[in-house]
């Protein structure tokens, strides 16, 4: 029997690898455009807001772009291997094929879909914790556009990760191997501040958005990640707390902010401040310069930057799990199960 051939599409949300001016423009004004679906966004303000941000990054001073790419590059090299071993131990007649995709960068998640139509199944991976109408919306508007109820019904997207027991646990192993403890701090002295990707409460006229921010889902993630650590016998850090990561346009964001907690901690006898994003599953521009900023407007504490999940075998193997149960749902639904092992 010939084995069934499942693609495996991790689609992050991708950026601009260099600090060029064309890639960075290019990147921003597709990430607008997508947006525009859901917040209208003049043509005229794309392009404008495109050619500042560029412009911005272009003489920032730094010579690289943004990790991410590369990052879910790997991540979906470790996610083959992983795979790769659950077919040898725990689902038989399946080959897997994982392919990074982008919805800001190239390979564009769209064209990665389309390339994919000849295969038994697909399974996506929308790759953040929390499920929103920029992120999952967007890919699941298409897909109902675009294909047909028999395409549809080999396709499953991977959601709900923020809800996930088995990914908390990954969370808090990653968090406590790699927290540093400062010799010159006590427990009492030390912060974890938790970043999460900051959503849009209210416009200008304070008019609450129609769409799904995943705002309530953000707050439930964070408020069960802080519980947990908080009551794990590893936790060096006396005080957790949580940080949004904004834009501050077009209304109110979540609150608080990033850098209205870090004033919060200004002058309150705290030595050392661990960052970690736990709302990415990969460093990128908004994650990866925080860390500078906090040691130079507070140089009185020792600040820390605490790598997201990444290419963690740990991460990977999670993903592997929640992949092989979606294989086993496309092919109970077309009544191959019997290819499964026992």
């Amino acid at each position: 029997m010939a084995k069934k051939r499942m693609a495996v599409v991790m689609a992050a949300h991708g950026e601009a690898e260099t600090s060029g001016f064309v890639e960075n423009y290019r990147v921003s004004l597709h990430t607008l455009r997508r947006a525009s679906g859901i917040i209208p966004v003049p043509v005229p303000l794309q392009h404008f807001i495109s050619f500042s941000s560029s412009m911005k990054k272009r003489f920032s001073g730094r010579t690289t772009g943004s990790p991410q790419n590369a990052l879910t590059r790997r991540q979906a090299s470790i996610l083959q291997k992983q795979l790769d071993q659950q077919v040898l131990t725990s689902i038989q007649g399946v080959t897997f094929e994982v392919m990074p995709s982008f919805s800001a960068s190239e390979p564009y998640i769209e064209e990665v879909l389309n390339k994919t139509r000849g295969y038994d199944g697909r399974i996506v991976i929308p790759m953040a914790p929390v499920d929103n109408a920029m992120s999952c919306g967007l890919l699941c508007d298409h897909l109902a556009a675009e294909y047909t109820q028999e395409e549809l019904s080999r396709i499953r997207v991977v959601g709900r990760l923020w809800s996930d027991v088995a990914l908390y646990q990954v969370f808090l192993d990653h968090l406590f191997a790699r927290g540093r403890k400062s010799p010159s701090a006590s427990k009492e002295q030390r912060v974890l501040m938790l970043l999460f990707h900051g959503t849009l409460l209210e416009d200008r006229n304070g008019v609450v958005p129609s769409f799904r921010t995943g705002h309530e889902e953000t707050l439930a993630f964070s408020r069960q990640l802080t519980a947990l650590i908080e009551s794990d016998g590893r936790n060096p850090w006396g005080t957790i707390v949580t940080a949004f990561l904004n834009h501050d346009v077009g209304g109110r964001w979540s609150n608080p902010s990033f850098d209205d907690v870090c004033r919060s901690l200004a002058g309150k006898g705290y030595r050392q401040v661990s960052l970690f994003a736990a709302g990415y599953f990969s460093d990128g521009n908004e994650t990866v310069h925080r860390v500078q900023h906090l040691a130079s407007a507070y140089p009185e504490m020792q600040a820390e930057t605490l790598p997201c999940l990444n290419d963690t075998p740990a991460f990977a193997s999670c993903l592997a799990d929640r992949v092989v149960v979606a294989a086993r749902q496309i092919l109970s639904f077309s009544g191959e199960s019997t290819i499964l092992a026992v």
